[in-house]
């Protein structure tokens, strides 16, 4: 039997590439796309590169866009915050909504194979992949296509916003240790300790979040300061 084949234009090859720039950090938080330089480095011409863009700016990933391009969104604490409440009030609804699914042992079987492929993960795009697989799970068996379409336009964003959340190994261990007790829960049927650890989970994962914004704050304002200092002093002598 032939496979599938699933054709895209130039405009959803180069939007799709793009993206995973950005997850991979490749293409960094604020970072500039200017229309030339997509141009020169796929080889096509301005009406596909500015369909991409257009189609990123949608996904709420730009902060602005000109003739000449867009520049992606910097991080803000603030709508990161209150993006995540809003993922995790979804992503617990989704697990109370999956709860009445007739097989949930299919279910369960499914987010084990996520949790295996976080700890196996080698690099932080695999993991975070992996992630979002995982919580995809529940709103696949959640019988809301609406809360389903919303989890994956915005969790890229949210997922784009809390990298700082994951930053070492012990981190990233702590993420897999919680996913592990969702499931548990979700498995012994108590559903209600289920929803309570997935907002407990994406509340670590904001506070860690805006731990390290925080702590990179203060080492850009230590360099601003010694910079500062610096040139003072120059003028001195």
């Amino acid at each position: 039997m032939p496979e599938k084949i699933i054709k895209q234009t130039l405009s959803e090859q180069i939007y799709n590439i793009l993206k995973e720039d950005i997850l991979s950090g490749k293409i960094l938080m604020g970072d500039k796309l200017t229309n030339r330089e997509l141009q020169e480095r796929f080889q096509v011409s301005s009406t596909p590169v500015r369909d991409a863009i257009n189609r990123l700016s949608k996904d709420g990933l730009t902060q602005e866009v000109s003739k000449s391009g867009a520049q992606l969104i910097t991080f803000d604490y603030s709508y990161a915050n209150e993006l995540n409440d809003f993922i995790a009030f979804l992503a617990s609804k989704a697990v109370m909504l999956s709860s009445t699914e007739p097989d949930t042992e299919k279910l369960v079987e499914k987010l084990w194979v996520y949790e295996e492929r976080m700890a196996e993960a080698k690099t932080s795009t695999d993991y975070l992949e992996a992630d979002f697989r995982y919580h995809k799970v529940f709103f696949d068996y959640c019988g809301n296509r609406f809360m389903k379409e919303t989890y994956k336009q915005y969790n890229f964003i949210r997922t784009l916003l809390i990298r700082y959340a994951i930053r070492t190994e012990e981190e990233r261990e702590l993420g897999i240790r919680q996913h592990r007790e969702i499931t548990q829960a979700f498995r012994s049927r108590n559903y209600e300790k289920a929803k309570r650890l997935m907002e407990a989970h994406y509340q670590s994962g904001i506070q860690l979040a805006k731990e390290h914004y925080l702590e990179g704050s203060t080492v850009k304002a230590d360099k601003s300061e010694q910079k500062n200092n610096g040139k003072t002093v120059r003028r001195r002598l």
